[in-house]
């Protein structure tokens, strides 16, 4: 975004769980699209169960209920590829967009509740909310659960001369680029009312050590150790739907983000290699 485009943007302090200001707000600011990504992640769900059934079931209740009273147009919500749960569970080598969900994870569960929440409140109530199942999405400013878990220890650090624990090493993962996610959740916001209720999104599937390797043809010296491991979920969803319906498709390679995340990191941090 151009500083022009952020000066725009206001910033209003709230709490997912309080729907009087949820409904306040989005009606005093004449809200016709809700874009809704407020979470507890996966590492924070599992240590705090009641709270992550709070912020992520209630939370996206109040979303639901904000629409519903102030008629908003179009609501977009964050559900996870993790409402598969493992891939054992499935025949197929990709994941259909319909396949019935076997969390085996709290944030998994809560992200399949809201599923079903949203899908009554657009069968009840005619709030066309719509989700997208995200994968491991990378990038700047991106904050709890495994997926910044791995940002930090496989890009972060070693962009800063830092050594690395990268988890879930023996992993192949579905890398979504930030900048792919936040296009699919605009373009997404920006369509009429579409069959599918919610959407598998994709980046690159990649093998982390690959991704590893990336790293270090851009930091020779980077110390990287991948520990052993696995998420236990697939990287392969089928995503036939999201490309007819929305007409998303991913345009950041894992290696071309991977370069992005380094040199901001960089940038950010006034890094200046050693020599």
């Amino acid at each position: 975004m151009s500083k022009k485009e952020i000066a725009l943007v206001k910033v209003i302090k709230g709490d997912i769980t309080d729907v009087a200001h949820l409904i306040r707000t989005a009606k005093e600011h004449h809200s016709t699209r809700i874009i809704h990504m407020a979470a507890l992640l996966s590492i924070d769900s599992s240590a705090n169960p009641a709270l992550a059934v709070q912020i992520n079931c209630g939370g996206t209740a109040n979303i639901l209920e904000t629409a519903r009273i102030l008629r908003v147009e179009k609501v977009i919500y964050a559900s996870s590829n993790t409402v598969f749960g493992p891939a054992e569970k499935y025949e197929g080598e990709y994941i259909p967009n319909d396949a019935p969900h076997y969390p085996s994870t709290i944030y998994g569960a809560c992200k399949s509740f809201i599923e079903r929440l949203a899908g009554h409140y657009f069968n009840e109530y005619g709030v066309d909310g719509v989700g997208l199942r995200f994968p491991v999405v990378y990038g700047m400013g991106h904050k709890g659960g495994v997926s910044a878990l791995i940002t930090e220890e496989l890009m972060v650090k070693p962009a800063l001369g830092k050594p690395g624990r990268v988890p879930c090493g023996d992993d192949t993962l579905n890398w979504l680029y930030v900048e792919d996610a936040a296009r699919g959740v605009v373009m997404a916001s920006r369509r009429a009312t579409t069959k599918t209720r919610c959407f598998n999104i994709d980046g690159e599937i990649c093998p982390v050590v690959l991704a590893a390797n990336y790293v270090r043809k851009i930091v020779p010296d980077a110390d990287i150790t991948l520990l052993p491991g696995s998420t236990g979920f697939t990287g392969k969803y089928e995503t036939s739907r999201i490309r007819e319906e929305i007409g998303y498709r991913p345009q950041w390679p894992l290696e071309k983000g991977i370069e992005q995340v380094i040199s901001a990191v960089r940038k950010l941090n006034n890094w200046q290699q050693k020599s």
